[in-house]
């Protein structure tokens, strides 16, 4: 356990998002629009309005991938962007791109690999910006999508289940430690997974969600734990993964369809029902505590600290959000 812990503290995946909590002191502590208080530090901004939410997200892509594989790169893009927007509650809208690349060809790739990814989410290409020449190239994708039931990663409880939905049947890319578990499949199953958590979250039986991104899973729990002011239980004996990769490397995977959710424990049966009627792993993998501490526990017989968020934040989001929306009730 303890080897695991130290292989996973010491890596690049979550260290470099402990960069983030150095830039909070640019952004204002409440911010508004419209007399609507927006938060800071979810998957995606949501911005109230009418009846319904308004999302805005954008991801920058990996540089090594633009490199080595720019059709991949402008794949993923999308992926990332549309997972943002689904964590969140919601559906995407439209996107928009940035790119920088040394020469026409490469730029061609991305662009194609971002056209067919868009075409497949059902999610338009409405603008952006090309720039070649470039030096080194870089590309960032930015998405607006429509939310009427948001889900957020600031509303988790103690007492909470944690649990993971996830795609066990795909592939892996050892290169960029990357799960591809939506390319191979119709266009129709990849939405209707993705679908099915918008689903939930207009069903009221979820209001606590997060992506699982680059940081893999055991990043994502500590930033949603973290927005919440909460701590948890993982159980890592409860935690599937594909039998080829290990339990060291899926915990700092990007698994391409992965949301940990954190439920009332009345509500996780008929979420657990929904994805395994499509095949889909959403098991319960921990509980949500009151202390801002993270212990891995294996079975009877061992159970040891792996992140106390009193001691060392990962990202450093502003504690004012929490307080105003345990204030209010909810989120």
């Amino acid at each position: 356990m303890q080897e695991l812990i130290q292989s996973l503290k010491s890596s690049e995946r979550l260290t470099h998002k402990q960069g983030i909590s150095s830039l909070w002191d640019y952004f204002p502590k409440t911010c508004e629009i419209e007399g609507q208080e927006v938060l800071l530090g979810d998957d995606a901004a949501a911005v109230k309005s009418g009846d319904d939410y308004l999302l805005l997200a954008a991801e920058g892509v990996y540089q090594p991938l633009i490199e080595s594989n720019p059709y991949l790169a402008g794949r993923t893009a999308v992926l990332t962007n549309v997972n943002d927007i689904y964590a969140m509650g919601g559906k995407p809208v439209a996107i928009t791109d940035v790119l920088f690349s040394p020469d026409t060809g490469s730029a061609e790739e991305v662009m194609r690999g971002i056209s067919d990814n868009a075409a497949r989410y059902e999610v338009p290409v409405v603008g952006g910006h090309l720039s070649e020449g470039a030096e080194h190239p870089s590309l960032a994708v930015f998405i607006l999508g429509k939310a009427r039931k948001l889900l957020s990663s600031f509303t988790a409880l103690p007492g909470d289940d944690l649990v993971f939905i996830s795609n066990l049947k795909g592939k892996f890319n050892t290169e960029f430690n990357f799960w591809d578990s939506s390319s191979m499949l119709e266009a129709q199953d990849a939405l209707g997974q993705l679908r099915s958590i918008t689903e939930i979250a207009e069903a009221e039986l979820a209001d606590t969600a997060k992506d699982v991104s680059m940081a893999g899973l055991i990043g994502s729990i500590l930033m949603l734990l973290e927005s919440s002011g909460k701590g948890a239980e993982i159980y890592i004996d409860s935690i599937q993964r594909p039998y080829e990769v290990p339990l060291s490397e899926w915990l700092l995977t990007f698994p391409s369809f992965g949301f940990i959710l954190s439920l009332r424990p009345d509500k996780t049966p008929a979420v657990k029902e929904i994805f395994g009627k499509q095949d889909i792993s959403c098991e319960s993998i921990g509980k949500v505590t009151s202390e801002k501490t993270v212990f891995f526990v294996n079975g009877q017989e061992e159970r040891e600290l792996f992140w106390d968020l009193n001691e060392r934040s990962l990202i450093g989001i502003n504690g004012d959000q929490r307080e105003r929306i345990a204030r209010s009730g909810g989120g």
